[in-house]
């Protein structure tokens, strides 16, 4: 079969009856779509916006899963006690010349959510952007790597919580640098 101008015809039709679909696809989508909060992209079609009434509201403490207040931690059962939420013990290491390795241990599981950099605070500083968090298997410590130089510095920790909802209380530490 020879490829001739009537075939030609049907490819370009065929182009713009695709192209002209999906301009009217999007077209419509967005006319349908409800407004959302402001700086906000609009919501799909039929979806209703999220209440404004839980916005300012504290997170509430989960309740423990099990009578024997046992919570699940990554498959694990984490008991939940009635003890407040403490800074047990740290360790900091030098590991090259500008990076030092620092280990928070609490005495329960912490909630790893509740780890963010302005949690933590050197020298009256919120931690830099990227710092990641490693988290023990068990939950309860928290390892991460800093870029500092200095031999001795001031950590404050704030503003974390374990997994029932108790919140520790902001603490100022002096911590020495070990060297490796």
């Amino acid at each position: 079969m020879a490829y001739n101008s009537g075939m030609k015809r049907l490819k370009i039709h065929f182009k713009h009856f695709l192209t002209f679909s999906f301009l009217m696809f999007v077209l419509c989508t967005t006319s349908f779509a409800a407004p959302g909060p402001e700086a906000s992209p609009p919501l799909p079609f039929a979806q209703e916006p999220p209440k404004e009434e839980f916005k300012d509201k504290p997170p509430q403490p989960r309740p423990p899963r099990d009578p024997d207040n046992i919570l699940h931690y990554r498959g694990n059962r984490a008991y939940s006690e009635n003890l407040p939420l403490e800074l047990v013990h740290t360790r900091c290491e030098k590991k090259a010349d500008e990076l030092v390795s620092l280990v928070l241990i609490f005495n329960q599981n912490i909630d790893p959510r509740t780890i963010r950099p302005d949690s933590c605070f050197i020298n009256n500083k919120p931690l830099p952007f990227g710092i990641r968090f490693n988290f023990n298997k068990k939950g309860n410590s928290v390892k991460m790597l800093l870029p500092l130089k200095e031999d001795t510095f001031k950590l404050k920790v704030q503003n974390i919580s374990s997994f029932d909802g108790k919140i520790i209380e902001p603490i100022e530490l002096l911590i020495e640098v070990d060297s490796e």
